[in-house]
């Protein structure tokens, strides 16, 4: 046999054995259950600070609609996705706004407010009726 068939024969049953083990393998990962993606939980919006005192350590929410918040809800201050700041419900409201003490963090005007969904009070928002 000459030396030109016995490289081709070499190189032939590497491509053969390159080719099964890609096969078997794309085989493989096309049998695998992918596990779904649990769906985000957004968190449940209810307005945007409008003012911040950082010397009183409270703010002053927008809810744009008229919501009663029950005094010691806790909520949160978002900005770009991130959590500015823990904030609770004060009973100095005035739909649409409502009066909250900075807890921790750093809220600025602007932040979108929601509830803190990990602990919330029952009855935590309830609609009012305008006078």
């Amino acid at each position: 046999m000459n030396k030109h068939a016995q490289i081709l024969r070499v190189v032939v049953v590497l491509m053969l054995g390159w080719g099964s083990v890609v096969f078997l393998s794309s085989c493989a990962l096309l049998g695998k259950k992918k596990s779904p993606v649990p769906e985000a939980t957004l968190p449940t919006w209810i307005g945007r600070i409008i003012m911040v005192d950082v010397e009183h350590q409270f703010a002053l929410v927008d809810t744009g609609a008229s919501l009663r918040v029950a005094p010691e809800t806790r909520l949160l201050s978002f900005r770009d996705q991130r959590r500015t700041a823990l904030l609770t419900a004060t009973a100095e409201t005035r739909p649409p706004y409502i009066a909250v003490e900075i807890t921790e963090g750093f809220p600025s005007l602007g932040d979108q407010v929601a509830l803190d969904e990990s602990r919330p009070p029952p009855n935590a928002i309830e609609p009012t009726t305008p006078h």
